[in-house]
């Protein structure tokens, strides 16, 4: 029962979300908090309870030694709000205005140029491994394009989600991070046999970007060897860009920002230092030596920190509606479910038939719920069977492609929010290339023998 009330609570804040019913925010508080009460009533828990596994996708949860279980949303919270704010100040002192400059000059108002480029800059941001950052960096540096030249904010917005979702696959992102400790493997070992599929990936997301680019060619009249817009108008572009604002700009500091931008990212990847810490820290830093008036670090703080407020309200909701799927019992529930599906008589195959069990898992679940709880109820299974733990690992990869349309994803309420477009009418056009994406990385895996299929070698 607990199963069906987790499908049917992530199912309604879906179609609430495509018929556009109601708002992200209102449905991510109020239909866990409606199903919550109603799986609380199911299996006769207090109804208050409720709140306390509200509590615990916010901040965390304790078991009954008071031993920590889970840590909720709170830390992302942290990150997403420090580095809207660290990255809205760098923008404010137009540390992104040369790579504007030159997208512009390149492109010369071609649509086709601009996609592949932001294609192109996504899937290196996206190394960090953080998507929150990736968002906040592409949508920062070509956002303005988009809209000068009239181009389809949904086309950038799925870029860039598509793109990360391609890159979220090194180790130490989210899923192989979560899995690895389960299955006792080392990052060479995990991470070697996924190059293929994210190679085959990468070379989609560049196609998406040339047809988008190329769609846009036509819908917007583009005409080879001239651009949409005059040499004029792109120097007034760029004439805009390097104005805007001008009193907040430092292009004597351009390097001092970009030094400590790099130095940010390089310990966000190398994990020296908590995200949330690193923005705060740069934060400050780069307020107090790019604004010297304390009326200027007053005033930047009090205008960007609007522009997050959307985002962070939206990631709130997430942590209500996660906590809810884990504290109900509803995740686990799911994942006995997913799991009893695979007969034991089919046990060599069981890494593909976790790959097809990826594809929803993936989507109605949490990472957390997924590889803490599916993957250690079929790993021991597989083992009997002849599986080793690296095609486990990699089967268990294969569902992130349309992982990145799913609403438990809480970056891309940052994503929808900056592009200005509805999270339905992303999630819907992402997932023409998602599918896409998750049937040939599985190939790829299947052809390189990282997920078995022994009928196909006999």
């Amino acid at each position: 029962m607990l199963a069906l009330l987790g499908y049917g609570m992530i199912i309604t804040f879906m179609v609430l979300l495509l018929t556009k019913k109601m708002s992200p925010f209102a449905a991510l508080i109020l239909v866990p908090v409606v199903f919550g009460l109603a799986a609380a009533f199911i299996s006769g828990t207090p109804l208050l309870e409720v709140f306390d596994w509200i509590f615990g996708g916010l901040y965390y949860s304790l078991d009954e030694n008071k031993t920590l279980i889970s840590k909720g949303v709170a830390p992302t919270i942290t990150l997403l709000l420090f580095a809207i704010l660290y990255f809205s100040v760098m923008l404010d002192v137009g540390l992104f205005d040369p790579l504007a400059t030159k997208m512009i000059k390149w492109a010369k108002g071609d649509p086709m140029k601009i996609c592949v480029a932001t294609g192109v800059i996504s899937l290196i941001v996206s190394l960090d491994g953080d998507g929150t950052t990736t968002v906040l960096i592409v949508t920062t540096a070509v956002l303005t394009l988009f809209k000068k030249m009239r181009m389809n904010q949904l086309y950038l917005a799925v870029i860039i989600g598509f793109c990360n979702s391609v890159m979220n696959l090194v180790p130490w992102s989210g899923p192989m991070a979560r899995a690895m400790p389960v299955l006792n493997l080392t990052p060479k070992e995990f991470f070697v046999p996924v190059i293929p599929g994210m190679i085959g990936a990468t070379i989609l997301a560049l196609y998406m970007c040339y047809y988008y680019g190329k769609k846009e060619r036509a819908r917007l009249g583009y005409v080879q060897g001239s651009g949409i817009i005059h040499d004029s108008d792109l120097e007034h572009i760029i004439k805009e860009i390097n104005e805007k604002d001008a009193y907040l700009k430092h292009p004597k500091l351009i390097w001092f920002n970009f030094i400590l931008t790099a130095a940010i990212m390089t310990m966000l990847i190398m994990d020296v230092i908590n995200g949330g810490i690193l923005f705060v820290l740069g934060t400050a830093i780069a307020l107090l030596v790019n604004y010297r008036q304390l009326n200027l670090q007053s005033s930047r703080l009090i205008a960007n920190g609007g522009e997050a407020l959307g985002p962070v309200s939206l990631v709130y909701g997430a942590g209500i509606i996660m906590g809810v799927l884990n504290g109900s019992g509803m995740s686990a529930a799911i994942a006995q479910q997913m799991a009893g599906m695979i007969p034991e008589t089919m046990g060599a195959y069981i890494p593909f038939f976790l790959t097809l069990i990826s594809l929803p898992g993936l989507f109605f679940l949490p990472n957390d719920a997924f590889y803490f709880g599916i993957l250690p109820v079929l790993a021991p299974i597989a083992y009997q069977y002849g599986a080793t733990p690296t095609e486990i690992g990699v089967a268990s990869m294969m569902g992130q492609a349309i992982r990145f349309a799913s609403p438990l994803v809480a970056f891309l309420y940052v994503l929808v929010d900056r592009t200005e477009v509805s999270f339905g009418d992303y999630s819907k056009e992402y997932l023409k290339w998602g599918l896409p994406s998750f049937v040939i990385q599985t190939a790829i895996a299947i052809l390189i023998g990282a997920i078995p299929l022994p009928f196909l070698f006999n």
